[in-house]
């Protein structure tokens, strides 16, 4: 375990000794595709159930392969954005990926034509029920598949989609925005700016915020181009498949439908009333009219600052307490040296985990200030690690993975799991009321935030869909009004947050990803509610929902928990719980001004 708050950085050893290793174990699976192409192309619909789990296992083999070094080109640009070999290798795997996809695009658009009844046959068989679930959702892209020729088409252009995505990823990564925190005037990132907005001193906060605009003024442009391009090239692509809405890929893809989806976000737009009591409440506790957008996460007490010793240390505790296998996993990860863990220049932004393969653990990316945030957001990590270590060990690779709205209930679960143990085990009260307003506020970015940015992008998709273009004053105001609708009166937005939109990466990498977080958050409350009920029943039951990955839909999955994500009174039940947090804050926060 780490005992220190050095810069810890990965160990990559695990994944690749060095880019030219990773070279050639790209052409050895590039040669590896080819031959399965050249054995099974043309043969897939003649195939019978033992003989499909053959290639379905060998497929997944090399999918794992693929995971390996896709994961090390990633890890490698993501901690070092402008480094040429890094690049080189960036761009060389996506090229490499990208053939490899395309000699074996046949085996999806084979499996998809075989007739109906006969599907059904095969996926009835033991030898396929490992895959089946997923087999079974692959058809239902049956209406939107091209032709071979056509899918390669498509999947040739990916570097070039990349490349728009790169060069946003280097524009906010390689910011260096002057800025005096008190030390004198020093290079900032984005991610370091926006960590003084959990700082206590308002000045700071209000600077912070002044500083991190006008430093992407000068990029909004290029930032707002590279999203035009994608956005543009997404809707072509939906436009060739014949898919009726710009959300109905990323629906699809999450197992969820339009319905249930709209039926959420439309339940949290009708609850910003929970946020704008806590707002009022906030602005009260620091002696403020009204919030600006820099006080919306100013601490309320005198937290204390924590060690990277003590967050391992809170979530190693938080993890064993709910069940030791949580921590185990957790401890291994950090012991291999799978988290990369301080703030660097040209290092990616924010924090998030990869999972690679059935032999090697996930990875975590950190940018760790030693705020009280900070050991939530290591919490969250190290939910996806979990959750990815105990699927693969339950399914084969391709049935451990879940769309973007389950993926996010582990990890929003475990931060629960450790803010609970923070909550009864802190003594100083003003870490205690700080505590009880991040936990609220996490939920409120989580919930609300991602509604608010999914609306955004729902806009800006149809905006760019009448023909008109994505320039940055457009954009800049479609931010400002769904955000106007979320804040309303209760907080004040100052100008520069029209750009807004321009830094946050989801938009670039998954379209409408951040709903997903929304839905994880209001379920893994509801989650969290029944595991208060009984810990004991509730425990190995989590653990088997997070060993069956993928194997099942979200709604089949979180049956068993007594959840019916198409009911109107399941999202009832978890605004009520948000409420109850909002009264634990209320009255946490009032107590440390006693």
């Amino acid at each position: 375990m780490a005992t220190t708050d050095q810069d810890i950085r990965w160990e990559l050893s695990d994944l690749c000794s060095d880019a030219d290793e990773a070279r050639e174990h790209w052409d050895a699976a590039s040669a590896r595709a080819r031959d399965i192409a050249t054995r099974y192309r043309g043969t897939v619909g003649e195939l019978d159930a033992p003989a499909l789990r053959e290639l379905f296992d060998e497929l997944d083999d090399l999918e794992q392969e693929l995971s390996r070094l896709g994961v090390y080109s990633y890890l490698r640009l993501s901690m070092a954005a402008t480094e040429v070999e890094a690049n080189d290798l960036a761009t060389f795997s996506r090229e490499r990926s990208a053939e490899i996809e395309n000699d074996l695009v046949f085996v999806g658009l084979e499996w998809i034509a075989i007739a109906d009844d006969r599907a059904e046959q095969l996926l009835a068989s033991d030898e396929l029920a490992a895959y089946a679930h997923k087999l079974r959702v692959e058809r239902l892209e049956k209406p939107y598949v091209l032709s071979e020729a056509e899918e390669q088409a498509l999947n040739a252009r990916r570097p070039m989609v990349s490349a728009w995505q790169s060069l946003h990823d280097r524009q906010v990564s390689t910011m260096e925005i002057p800025f005096d925190a008190g030390d004198g005037p020093e290079p900032h990132g984005v991610s370091r700016l926006l960590s003084y907005l959990y700082r206590p001193e308002r000045e700071l906060r209000l600077r912070a915020v002044d500083a991190l605009y006008e430093g992407l003024e000068p990029r909004v442009d290029v930032l707002a181009a590279a999203y035009d391009a994608l956005v543009g090239d997404r809707l072509t692509t939906d436009r060739l498949r014949g898919y009726t809405s710009p959300m109905q890929p990323t629906n699809m893809a999450n197992e969820l439908d339009d319905e249930t989806v709209e039926a959420m976000m439309s339940a949290t737009e009708e609850s910003y009333g929970i946020a704008h009591r806590w707002f009022a409440a906030k602005a009260e506790r620091l002696g403020l009219d009204k919030l600006t957008l820099a006080d919306q996460y100013a601490p309320i007490g005198d937290p204390r600052r924590f060690t990277w010793d003590e967050a391992v240390d809170v979530v190693d505790r938080s993890y064993t307490r709910f069940h030791p296998r949580l921590a185990e996993i957790f401890r291994e990860c950090v012991d291999a040296g799978h988290v990369d863990v301080l703030p660097r220049q040209g290092k990616a932004t924010g924090a998030y985990c990869t999972s690679v393969s059935k032999t090697i653990l996930p990875y975590v990316l950190m940018n760790f200030t030693n705020r009280l945030r900070d050991v939530s957001t290591l919490a969250h990590e190290f939910g996806h690690a979990t959750h990815n270590v105990l699927a693969l060990e339950g399914q084969t690779y391709r049935s451990h993975r879940v769309g973007l709205p389950l993926a996010e209930v582990p990890s929003t679960f475990a931060q629960s799991i450790a803010d609970d143990y923070l909550l009864e085990n802190e003594t100083d009260v003003g870490t205690r009321a700080a505590l009880a307003a991040d936990r609220l506020e996490n939920a409120f970015a989580a919930i609300y935030r991602q509604s608010v940015l999914a609306r955004f992008e729902q806009r800006a998709y149809a905006v760019r869909g009448e023909g008109r273009s994505l320039a940055a004053e457009r954009l800049n105001e479609l931010w400002w009004e769904e955000n106007g609708k979320y804040y309303g009166d209760s907080l004040e937005m100052p100008d520069g947050y029209r750009m807004g939109w321009s830094y946050i990466p989801h938009f670039i990498h998954v379209r409408f990803y951040t709903y997903a977080y929304s839905f994880a958050q209001l379920v893994a409350l509801l989650l969290y509610r029944r595991y208060r009920e009984d810990a004991k029943a509730f425990a190995p039951k989590y653990l088997d929902l997070l060993r069956a990955g993928g194997s099942a839909s979200p709604a089949d999955l979180v049956a068993p928990f007594g959840l019916d994500l198409r009911s109107p009174d399941t999202w009832r039940e978890a605004f009520a719980e948000l409420e109850a947090f909002c009264d634990e804050a209320v009255t946490l926060t009032a107590q440390a001004q006693q």
